[in-house]
């Protein structure tokens, strides 16, 4: 039977993936809600697959992602944004994550991806994958947030899940002033007028 570890911080999703998976011969080993228990649940046993959404609490996907793939590189992670719509941003493609699909993705399509997986393939769910070749054609819509460096996405990400800049100083272990002043730059490189629109924006990018 294959073992998965579920993090997200959905309580809902959480159980709709249990319920679906149960008839599978797969089992969720394990839910985690935040990234800091994604990292502590692999130091006590490695699953086959991790299905990590980019809603987590606490220690955000992004930086949960780069440590799964640096220190547990073999254990596929299937990435799943929070809707399809809007320009992908490809600068989730180098987390290191074998396979990405949207909350919106049908069931079928989300077993699809994690056997795949599990069969130590790639996937990339069709709505993902159209929009990124979209993007690629002449005249189309690359994502703004492929301006932004690794470190200001998680910040953009962080300070739109509602995050203060003193939990994510705290966090990241980086001063509130070094904080303020990358919140600083992200506004400036997308032209945003305040959080609001911030939020409104990775919203739209399928990030929170």
């Amino acid at each position: 039977m294959s073992e998965i570890l579920l993090a997200d911080a959905d309580s809902n999703s959480q159980q709709h993936y249990t319920q679906l998976l149960a008839d599978l011969d797969i089992n969720i080993s394990a839910h985690c809600s935040k990234g800091e228990e994604v990292i502590d649940q692999l130091k006590q046993a490695t699953p086959d697959l991790i299905l990590l959404s980019l809603g987590l609490e606490g220690l955000d996907a992004l930086e949960t992602a780069r440590h799964l793939n640096l220190n547990y590189p073999r254990v596929p992670v299937l990435l799943q944004t929070t809707h399809g719509g809007g320009p992908f941003p490809k600068k989730l493609m180098d987390l290191g994550a074998r396979g990405f699909v949207s909350r919106d993705t049908s069931d079928d399509e989300l077993l699809k991806a994690i056997h795949a997986l599990l069969a130590g393939d790639k996937y990339i769910s069709c709505e993902i994958a159209q929009t990124i070749a979209l993007s690629l054609l002449p005249g189309g819509e690359p994502s703004p947030l492929d301006r932004l460096s690794g470190r200001e996405m998680q910040i953009i990400m962080q300070l739109s899940h509602g995050d203060t800049p003193q939990q994510i100083s705290t966090r990241l272990a980086l001063s509130p002033k070094t904080i303020s002043t990358y919140k600083h730059r992200v506004r400036e490189k997308l032209n945003l007028k305040d959080t609001q629109e911030m939020c409104v924006l990775t919203s739209e990018h399928g990030l929170v």
